[in-house]
């Protein structure tokens, strides 16, 4: 008899151990949803991208998001093709094809355009009136040549860190201070 009663003792540890199995594979298959959910790609693009900057996240995915052009890169008059459609970088105030400097061109779309920034709160008061490319040409490190990058990136930029109305929504309001806003925005761009 001693030698049936270390059996039956054996028999329920291993009945308790295909238990605890059970309940792991029971607990594996409904946490698999929620892992897949997790892994899958959101269906609100930027929304994303704007996570992933936010949170520091390297891990590189391919066509998540992409940084934007620097204000140099907007400044430069060989690049005024690549300005959006409703913007105007400005006109030449002699042959476009030896022109380098944007300070031979005249006019462009100003800082305070309805398509641009328009009359919005901003944090840069007051808002410029000059056009975007004369305060790009004027310094390409300045708050509104910051923003102006930021502006034409996102509009220009299909898979830029930002949308336009998250721009928008940055130089209309939140609580963050101006000078961490232009940090932020400034990491938005390479």
């Amino acid at each position: 008899m001693s030698n049936q009663e270390p059996q039956n003792q054996n028999k329920t540890a291993e009945e308790a151990g295909v238990e605890k199995r059970r309940r792991f594979i029971k607990g594996a298959a409904a946490a698999t949803p929620v892992i897949l959910t997790l892994a899958s790609t959101s269906v609100f693009g930027q929304e994303e991208c704007l996570s992933q900057q936010m949170s520091g996240n390297a891990s590189g995915t391919t066509g998540s998001c992409v940084k934007g052009h620097l204000p140099a890169f907007w400044k430069d008059p060989v690049n005024r093709n690549s300005w959006p459609t409703g913007f105007d970088y400005g006109t030449a105030l002699d042959n476009p094809a030896s022109t380098t400097d944007c300070n031979r061109y005249s006019g462009g779309t100003t800082f305070n355009d309805p398509i641009a920034f328009g009359s919005g709160v901003g944090f840069i008061s007051p808002t410029p009136t000059e056009s975007i490319r004369v305060i790009l040409c004027t310094s390409i490190t300045s708050p509104a040549a910051i923003w102006s990058a930021a502006l034409l990136n996102s509009v220009t930029i299909p898979s830029y860190i930002l949308s336009k109305a998250q721009v928008l929504d940055l130089w209309n309001g939140g609580a963050a201070p101006i000078a961490d806003k232009l940090l932020f925005l400034q990491s938005t761009m390479q």
